[in-house]
């Protein structure tokens, strides 16, 4: 079995996301709040709120209907504005 140097893996990721017009990739943390923010839109069931790539996926849902111009519809909570 050969080894392939770290360096020529990170290489061909890149050009394979390159190719499917990933603009970046980051480190995003995502906590109880943002996952009950997907799950109150619909976006994750609540028995997935452990699975990381479900988890994942549904931030990238949440991120292309912003950039479409909806919302998150559980604004109140997140703001905790219930009272002004």
């Amino acid at each position: 079995m050969t080894h392939e140097p770290t360096s020529t893996v990170r290489a061909r990721r890149l050009r394979e996301r390159r190719s499917r017009g990933v603009v970046m990739v980051a480190p995003v943390e995502i906590g109880a709040g943002g996952v009950a923010l997907l799950v109150d839109n619909g976006l994750l069931k609540q028995h997935q709120a452990g699975d990381r790539h479900a988890v994942g996926e549904a931030c990238l849902e949440a991120l292309q209907q912003w950039a479409e111009g909806h919302g998150a519809r559980s604004v109140d909570k997140v703001r905790g504005s219930d009272d002004d």
